[in-house]
């Protein structure tokens, strides 16, 4: 399979497993979740730390040189098509606004970061 094509599908996998774990916790009726804010966003983390572990794994066991730059290369694809899942489902499709969105700029930075340090690691 070509780099691109896994890396932009193990992408898919980050952003889909919180994604579809917030459906069993949202509200529908208020547009909210139905829990606390800060478990919402707690199992937005975990989920979402299970999922990078997962994507993470198989984005990187093979590769054995150039580690740092496609650490670097991962985390800008990852971090772009993040952004633009969201910005694609929830703001476009759940009617989120744009403020409220804004958050996962810095949201996602971790996913990115930790992806930079894998490639650091198995230099």
């Amino acid at each position: 399979m070509n780099k691109t094509v896994k890396t932009i599908l193990l992408g898919l996998i980050v952003w889909a497993i919180p994604f579809f774990a917030s459906f069993f916790v949202w509200d529908t009726k208020i547009n909210a979740p139905s829990i606390s804010l800060a478990w919402f966003y707690a199992l937005m983390s975990a989920t979402g730390a299970i999922a990078l572990l997962i994507a993470g794994y198989y984005q990187f066991k093979d590769v054995k040189k150039d580690t740092v730059k496609f650490g670097w290369t991962t985390a800008a694809i990852w971090y772009v098509e993040l952004l633009l899942l969201d910005l694609i489902f929830l703001v476009g499709l759940f009617k989120m606004s744009f403020a409220d969105y804004s958050h996962l700029f810095l949201s996602y930075l971790t996913p990115a970061i930790l992806c930079i340090l894998i490639g650091y690691v198995k230099k």
